[in-house]
């Protein structure tokens, strides 16, 4: 049997239908302790242990002043994020934030540079866990072979965060505070080897030299945001992701800061810029020979921790992204039975892997820098924007009203701190983004946030590649007497082809107040038009993918399901125009749809749709329609063992030339049908052809007319000409629309 589902009982739909309403969440087991300790382990990561040295020399031993500045602009920006934390206790962070203030697009430029920011991050980390257990060894490897144990760091962080959080946390515990207990130790040591004379010159390279080392420590400062990544693992998150921010920065930056002090007075400057392990040399002074083994260990601890802190978190915050559609929907799943998004943390794994095999320290770090810091740009405009539309949640203090733009300011100063060469990877990065956004996923996400699908069957293992899957039918279902008509219909579609499915749908409306998941909860009526076609589709033995759809919106929920389903064809029930309303049912889809589609007015719901008499309409004039209406009536014909009448509608004036080109056509478009059914052509001059056709139904079954689609501000005249022979038919009619392809084309793009 074709298509990925089979078809199901109605008990199985009820199960499957009762659990997949209940939507599959995160485990709320981190605490204010847990919080802290993903926030310091982000923060005390490479940032002291290989940027340090980088950072000493462009500053010289004022790379305190460096690491002092640093701290108060992130403090800016951690009071900002502590401010949404309150309001919105969401996953993904940052990204939520912009999300839901600033809507689609802030959204996706935030979640754009936060995610490669993490990337960027985790290859930092990944490199100085490589540099310093090479050093503990005591082997001398190539450039390649730290990058392939980068990569292996890497894949062991992520293996071990898919398994879930009670596991993991214990790990990044022993991480994060054991690295902590190591510096603690190293800052109480250099206590009794300090020289003063190596903080002269304070400023060797002037203060330019200061504000660049800025630009390369300045990652250093960002985990505390990752804190609120993990907001739906976080117990009360609107209390306590805040403090766990404030907390995790307070304690970070006063070990930046006593590190740094140190380290440029107990070894001059030079020594520490030359070095590839700086707080190597420093320990050595310190402790003399073993002080190397100490901080090695140190470095392995403090760089594995804020590997995996930061992986741990860019994985919820790009399930957010693909909750939302922005990314492809699996990345947006999380496993029932591990309760992590185990799909997003493989992605942005595989995705650092590639980076690190790509780039170097240096360039990666100033990167990380430069997609952070545009992170932060729309979430300061994202909190101004809440302060400005809702003055109840400004506050009082003066200092806090205009955090916002306090932040925005010190981030674009941060921004042109950075090199040409990272600020023009950054605008390819912003070009990159913009072309993933206008092209795959402004459209997905739409789609997302006007409704969600509920599949009813159990999916099957699919292949990795599958060159052809045949047409895939979308029927709307909402009338239980017209099911077996469309069904009919929709069966006969399939007929002469190998492979295709019929997905069956039944759509619920969800006003905007009301959650989706709170909609399908009282969705009884759809389920039994499921179960219904279910039967149906039994009976026949058509492969069925029974969907249950909340919507904000009747008919943008079929368009949405078509284009979501990738359905090449709707076939859907016509009950005619509403006097209460400007626009039908179909007139909307019409509006909205680039796939095909086929509408059925039937004439006597109670009678079984078998038409035997068949009539297909040119209307006059060559149209887009004419294929498909003929391969729908050969389809018919053959089910049915029926035959087909072309009416050929031509003005009293006709020449003989017109009759035969369309003659002509009729025949050319069955003879690609391969249809085996009985034809005749039959010539009407009439200058009132939709008169004409009125009286001509009461010889047939079924009467198939085209139709176009006509701007929504038109809707009087809205395939007019269709409609009317719709409501004044003798016999049931079928409307036909084949879209454009261009028009396919620009619509998908």
């Amino acid at each position: 049997m074709c298509g990925i589902w089979g078809v199901r009982m109605a008990e199985h739909l009820q199960e499957i239908f009762k659990k997949k309403i209940v939507p599959v969440t995160f485990e709320r087991s981190i605490g204010l302790f847990g919080a802290t300790t993903i926030g310091v382990g982000a923060l005390m990561g490479a940032g002291v242990y290989v940027l340090i040295g980088l950072a000493a020399e462009q500053a010289g031993p004022s790379v305190w002043l460096s690491y002092t500045v640093c701290g108060a602009l992130a403090f800016l920006t951690t009071l900002m994020f502590a401010e949404f934390a309150r309001r919105i206790p969401k996953a993904g962070g940052g990204y939520v934030y912009a999300y839901d203030v600033l809507g689609s697009v802030g959204g996706f430029i935030t979640g754009w540079f936060l995610a490669l920011g993490s990337v960027f991050a985790c290859g930092l980390y990944a490199i100085g866990f490589a540099k310093y257990s090479i050093s503990v060894l005591g082997y001398d490897v190539h450039a390649f072979g730290v990058k392939l144990i980068a990569i292996g760091a890497v894949l062991v962080s992520m293996l071990i965060n898919s398994r879930g959080t009670k596991g993991a946390d214990k790990i990044q515990n022993f991480l994060t505070w054991g690295n902590l207990a190591i510096l603690a130790v190293l800052i109480f040591a250099s206590l009794f080897h300090l020289d003063f004379r190596n903080a002269t010159p304070m400023f060797p390279r002037g203060l330019a030299g200061t504000g660049s080392a800025i630009s390369i420590i300045y990652i250093s400062f960002f985990g505390y945001q990752l804190i609120a990544n993990n907001a739906d693992e976080i117990i009360e998150p609107a209390k306590t992701v805040p403090k766990a921010m404030m907390l995790a920065m307070g304690i970070s930056f006063t070990f930046y800061l006593l590190i740094a002090v140190v380290a440029v007075l107990v070894v001059p400057w030079q020594e520490l810029a030359a070095s590839n392990a700086p707080l190597v040399v420093v320990a050595s002074k310190s402790f003399g020979s073993a002080g190397w083994l100490l901080i090695s260990f140190g470095g392995i601890l403090a760089s594995a921790g804020a590997l995996n802190s930061t992986l741990l978190s860019k994985g919820r915050q790009i399930y957010a992204m693909g909750n939302h559609h922005f990314l492809p929907r699996i990345l947006g799943r999380i496993h029932e039975a591990k309760k992590t998004p185990q799909a997003a943390l493989y992605a942005g794994g595989l995705l650092i892997m590639l980076m690190l095999l790509v780039f170097d320290l240096g360039f990666i770090a100033k990167s990380a820098n430069f997609c952070l810091l545009a992170s932060l740009l729309p979430i300061s405009l994202a909190l101004r924007k809440l302060y400005r539309d809702y003055p109840e949640h400004r506050p009082a203090s003066f200092f806090r009203r205009r955090l916002p733009e306090a932040a925005l300011i010190a981030n674009v100063g941060l921004l042109f701190t950075l090199d040409w060469l990272s600020l023009m990877f950054g605008v390819q990065l912003a070009g990159i983004g913009a072309v993933v956004y206008f092209v795959y996923s402004r459209k997905r996400e739409i789609r997302t946030r006007d409704g969600m699908n509920i599949v009813l069957a159990e999916p099957e293992k699919k292949p990795l590649l599958r060159l052809s899957t045949g047409t895939r039918i979308l029927v709307p279902m909402a009338n239980p007497k017209t099911q077996q008509a469309i069904f009919s219909v929709s069966d006969a579609m399939l007929a002469h082809q190998e492979g295709g499915e019929i997905i069956v749908l039944s759509v619920v409306n969800a006003p905007e107040q009301v959650s989706f998941y709170a909609a399908l909860s009282n969705a009884d009526y759809a389920l039994e038009i499921i179960e219904r076609s279910a039967a149906l589709a039994k009976l026949t033995k058509v492969p069925v993918k029974p969907i249950i759809r909340a919507s904000r919106s009747i008919p943008r929920g079929i368009v949405h399901a078509a284009e979501e389903e990738n359905c090449n064809l709707i076939v859907m029930g016509y009950a005619g125009t509403n006097p209460t309303k400007s626009a039908s049912l179909m007139e909307e889809v019409l509006h909205h749809t680039h796939t095909d589609t086929i509408f059925i007015k039937l004439k006597r719901l109670d009678d079984y749709f078998a038409p035997k008499r068949i009539a297909v309409s040119l209307g006059g004039r060559f149209n887009l329609n004419l294929q498909l209406m003929v391969q729908l009536a050969g389809n018919l014909a053959d089910y049915f063992g029926g035959e087909i009448t072309f009416l050929n509608i031509l003005p009293t004036d006709f020449t003989p030339d017109q009759k035969a080109q369309t003659d002509k056509a009729f025949i050319e478009a069955l003879q690609q049908d391969h249809s085996r059914a009985l034809y005749n052509i039959q010539v009407l001059a009439s200058d009132e052809p939709l008169e004409t056709l009125v009286e001509k139904s009461t010889e047939f079954d079924l009467l198939i007319v085209g139709t176009t689609k006509v701007a929504m501000l038109e809707q009087a005249v809205v395939g007019s000409f269709a409609t009317q022979i719709a409501e004044r038919s003798h016999c049931s009619v079928a409307i036909v629309r084949v879209v454009p392809t261009p028009e396919k084309i620009i619509k998908k793009i």
